[in-house]
């Protein structure tokens, strides 16, 4: 289930590839653009949830997000997994407990910047590698029960997982592809590296869920 929450361009590139490589179903959903009924497909047999980014905020208090928010309290307490980008990122961040706010003044920042994972259960030993990122807030405040699992020089929340709940958020764009980078405008002369390496850990995920 893939939850799309643009109010401005959809990601329906990045919900493609999802799509062609993983091994069983996939839906999506832009209930901001198009309302909510669809989320009504969500149950207990849906194998995980990806929440991709949006040009909303996590705090503003709209039915859209609120129903997005109870589909995933309700899909973690089931053990149903979920994987949080960007806002999707910052919503896993508000709806357990942390904190969410600007990370600097002024507009959002774009780019590519190196991320440091730690190891994990997910994708195996540490590593870094480049990523895109296109955002202004962040997570400020670490939810009771999570970890962080990566840093950058630029944010200390980089990435999230709780420590008993099958949830992970990551503030970058793990799931861009050039489409991403053309309409948000990010300042890449050449993103291969920040696909490949962003894909690798999205891939992880998808593949996780058929286990």
């Amino acid at each position: 289930m893939v939850i799309d929450p643009a109010i401005v361009k959809p990601a329906i590139e990045s919900f493609n590839r999802i799509a062609s490589i993983a091994p069983y179903p996939v839906t999506y959903h832009l209930p901001a653009l198009y309302g909510t009924d669809s989320l009504g497909m969500y149950n207990s047999n849906i194998r995980g949830i990806i929440v991709l980014g949006s040009a909303a905020s996590v705090n503003d208090d709209n039915e859209w997000q609120q129903n997005i928010s109870d589909i995933m309290l309700d899909a973690s307490s089931k053990g149903i997994s979920i994987l949080g980008l960007c806002y999707g990122h910052q919503l896993i961040g508000h709806i357990y407990g942390g904190k969410v706010a600007p990370l600097w003044s002024g507009e959002k920042k774009q780019g590519e910047r190196v991320v440091r994972l730690k190891k994990s259960t997910l994708w195996g030993e540490s590593t870094s590698g480049p990523l895109l990122y296109s955002h202004q807030d962040g997570i400020t405040k670490v939810p009771p029960g999570f970890d962080v699992i990566a840093e950058s020089d630029l944010v200390f929340t980089d990435a999230i997982a709780s420590k008993t709940l099958p949830v992970w958020g990551f503030q970058t764009h793990i799931e861009a592809t050039q489409t991403f980078v053309n309409d948000h405008n990010i300042p890449v002369k050449n993103a291969k590296k920040s696909f490949r390496f962003g894909h690798t850990i999205l891939d992880k995920f998808i593949h996780h869920l058929n286990n």
